[in-house]
């Protein structure tokens, strides 16, 4: 809890609020192959530490669960480097708190040669975006501690949230948040936040399904022949697996609302630099009505021209400005039941030292201190990303029926790889 004697950086701004009541931090886990250095591996996680100091602040909440953004203690907790099962992910070898700290650094090793590295971000500070340039530079910085090169290390500037920048941008909320088609008032018995104690840190792992590289180039390829963009295609393939799995698709078409993310650090007038923002996703919103007799790829289009139109109005980008309304205790309305998608596109080639290969990547989380949510939270959500040239979709939620479909997700985006090769059997 905020204490008096306490200094605080700057109060949390919706966009980052939304993650301080569970304690979530998004991890990025890499399988490894090739001797790594223990101690290396703590004086490199050291130095990313003070490049981005945003890393070793704090996060206390007030009497009302408001979060602040408090400057680092006295002490940095190292990186934590043990020995067990590199196949599983489980939670860091030393207690995560983000009263404490705010990246986390948990090396697992078997044998000499095997590996499971993963580099846990508190939400609130970092997104995709900003977890992955501390994951490229925290790889930069082992590398050259192993090469014995010179390791420059600046400090970095605090990351400022979607909030500021569009205010930096002049953007200011419109009339129309972008949420209409899925938005309902929320119903006064869920207007206060529900009660309940702190349960103890947990970690969630999707489950994934992978392309090979071939059907993954392929569904670029027919992408860019069709002028689609890929991440229309692959929501389209999303929504058409969930439609079939979740209720009877031969009786026709599937109403389903689809909200995602999208990285405004490219799409601001001035570019943002991956590690200014904390938490940069403006949501874009999609309601489709699914139909399995008529073509993924004219729904891919509607996807790509939704988002384009969306764009070009500024509504996706002031979207974050009615983030109150939706978010937090005291939100007015609630998001119908809907599937997610977060498609944080190629992940980068990491540097490595000669003999040392990043073989596996995965997205996971953390709850630190998970309680009781508020809000309405998606009925699935999907996790897009391509890694080695194979695109990867990771599912939450699910439940029982996860595994189907996982192997729907798996059977549509195949299709859709062969829509390509049927392109060029017709010359088209």
């Amino acid at each position: 809890m905020l204490r008096d004697e306490d200094d605080v950086v700057r109060v949390l701004a919706p966009s980052e609020q939304r993650f301080v009541r569970h304690g979530t931090y998004t991890g990025r886990s890499v399988s490894v192959s090739g001797k790594l250095d223990p101690t290396v591996l703590k004086e490199a996680f050291a130095a990313l530490q003070l490049a981005f100091p945003v890393v070793i602040c704090r996060i206390v909440e007030d009497a009302a669960g408001s979060g602040y953004l408090l400057p680092p203690g006295n002490s940095r907790v190292e990186a934590s480097v043990t020995e067990g099962d590199v196949a599983a992910v489980g939670l860091p070898g030393i207690p995560v708190d983000p009263a404490a700290q705010l990246a986390y650094l948990d090396a697992v090793m078997a044998g000499v040669d095997r590996w499971r590295v993963t580099l846990f971000a508190h939400h609130s500070i970092a997104d995709a975006g900003h977890c992955v340039e501390l994951l490229t530079r925290f790889w930069d910085f082992y590398t050259d501690i192993v090469g014995h090169e010179l390791v420059s290390v600046v400090p970095q500037d605090y990351p400022q949230s979607l909030e500021w920048h569009a205010a930096q941008h002049g953007i200011t909320a419109s009339r129309v948040s972008g949420f209409e088609d899925m938005m309902r008032p929320l119903p006064p018995t869920e207007a206060s936040a529900p009660v309940g104690d702190p349960a103890p840190g947990s970690i969630v792992r999707p489950r994934r399904a992978r392309l090979d590289s071939a059907v993954t180039e392929r569904i670029v390829g027919l992408g860019h022949h069709r002028g689609v963009s890929v991440n229309g295609l692959v929501t389209a393939a999303l929504l058409r697996a969930y439609a079939s799995e979740t209720s009877d698709a031969t009786s026709g078409p599937v109403s389903l609302n689809c909200l995602y993310p999208v990285d405004m650090r490219s799409r601001l007038d001035s570019r943002v630099a991956p590690a200014a923002g904390t938490n940069m996703g403006g949501l874009a919103v999609f309601a489709a009505e699914v139909d399995h007799s008529a073509s993924v790829l004219e729904l891919g289009q509607q996807i790509s021209e939704r988002l384009r139109d969306d764009l070009a109005e500024g509504i996706v980008q002031q979207s974050v400005l009615h983030f109150p309304d939706f978010f937090g205790a005291g939100r007015t309305q609630t998001l119908v039941e809907h599937v997610a998608v977060t498609n944080t596109g190629a992940v980068p080639a990491f540097r490595t030292p000669v003999g040392v290969a990043l073989t596996d990547y995965e997205i996971v989380y953390l709850s630190a201190h998970p309680r009781p949510s508020t809000g309405a939270s998606a009925a699935v959500t999907f996790l897009v990303y391509t890694f080695h040239g194979q695109l990867t979709v990771g599912l939450l939620g699910g439940g029982v029926d996860a595994d189907r479909l996982l192997a729907a997700v798996g059977k549509e985006l195949t299709a859709l790889s062969e829509e390509t090769m049927e392109l060029a059997a017709t010359g088209s």
